[in-house]
């Protein structure tokens, strides 16, 4: 199975672990955190170098987290539960994590299409660094903070792990819930130790994806959590370019009308880029990339399926691909025999599956654009 089938069910089940020990599902977390372990230590064994021990070292972690649920709950000085207990730890051990940011290997070269969007981030983000005496003379600064918006899977976290190999930097990968507590002062505490983790390397990327769940508009959130907590991201974005040239931070989002307008100042996202939905030379290169080493029939017409995926988002493709895949494959056992994935099984789940993003969500995000 593919490193990013391990990576995307570690987070998931890691997630959904944290939350079930916040519920005080005790049961539950210990399943998550064992299943989270075993995709982690996977990705450990495709890893190299310190990336590799410092992966396997998370993964030893959640085993033993796994394993101190076991034992059932028990008070500490306190009066505290081990669910609560594990909050403390799981805030330390995301602490860790800003610590040991990730090394992308990947780079704009394994995106398909999306080039006007790579050639825009090139000329605001990637040349500054790997030009930066030319980028001087023209007075262009590196570093600031930069806002992905777009439809959903249309691979804005893909472009923001690939900016951080493009420059070989470390890359902060952090979802709300990892920064957000229901304990008071907690949140600001893990912002903070986020933002002065990623300041202590020579550049570094940090990147927040559903951004709008950390910087909603205070107009149309009561939230005391919130009230606290968007000054503080402003206040840490506020001249971002100007004191932290080595550091940039990627904000994506499916809701850039839900943001909190001072977030979108200059000084704090000085650059808003759309991310949209794949035009038909990436879609090809996606079908591609997606049925690839399967057994495909000779009648497979690429390019007339590309024709029929207009409006389909990169996510919808891939998950298209995997149905076929699974309908060949359901056939394969039933017949005993080998089966090819042909034209007609592509056609029969394009019929059956209808894009993700429908017209209106697209015209709202064209409004958007028109206006910013």
């Amino acid at each position: 199975m593919s490193l990013e089938f391990h990576l995307t069910n570690y987070e998931r089940y890691r997630k959904d672990g944290i939350a079930a020990h916040k519920g005080g599902d005790a049961a539950r977390a210990r399943f998550c955190f064992l299943k989270a372990a075993e995709h982690l230590f996977q990705v450990a064994q495709a890893s190299q170098g310190r990336l590799k021990t410092e992966r396997a070292r998370r993964a030893q972690e959640l085993l033993e987290m796994a394993s101190r649920l076991e034992e059932g709950p028990r008070n500490n000085a306190a009066g505290r539960s081990v669910v609560q207990e594990g909050e403390g730890e799981e805030a330390d051990a995301d602490g860790d994590r800003f610590l040991a940011p990730e090394r992308p290997g990947t780079t704009f070269d394994s995106i398909a299409g999306l080039e006007h969007v790579k050639d825009e981030i090139r000329l605001k983000i990637i040349y500054p660094y790997t030009h930066r005496e030319l980028a001087e003379q023209y007075g262009i600064q590196g570093g600031g903070g930069i806002l992905f918006y777009g439809p959903p899977g249309t691979g804005k976290t893909m472009l923001a792990r690939a900016v951080a190999g493009e420059v070989e930097c470390p890359f902060y990968n952090v979802k709300p819930s990892e920064i957000l507590s229901k304990w008071v002062g907690e949140a600001e505490k893990n912002l903070a130790s986020l933002f002065a983790s990623a300041r202590e390397q020579e550049r570094a990327v940090i990147f927040i994806d559903e951004i709008e769940a950390l910087a909603p508009s205070r107009s149309e959130n009561q939230s005391s959590v919130m009230a606290r907590l968007v000054p503080q991201i402003l206040a840490e974005l506020e001249g971002f370019s100007g004191r932290s040239q080595g550091l940039l931070f990627l904000g994506a989002t499916n809701e850039p009308w839900s943001l909190d307008p001072a977030i979108l100042r200059p000084g704090r996202f000085d650059e808003r880029i759309y991310v949209g939905l794949p035009d038909h030379t990436a879609v090809l290169e996606l079908l591609a990339i997606h049925l690839e080493g399967k057994p495909l029939a000779e009648d497979v017409d690429l390019e007339r399926l590309a024709q029929l995926l207009e409006g389909y988002s990169g996510a919808d493709i891939r998950n298209l691909c995997r149905k076929a895949a699974d309908v060949a494959f359901k056939k394969a056992i039933e017949s005993s025999e080998a089966v090819l994935i042909d034209q007609l099984t592509l056609l029969a789940v394009i019929r059956e599956v209808e894009p993700s993003v429908s017209t209106r969500d697209l015209r709202r995000f064209e409004e958007y654009r028109s206006q910013k």
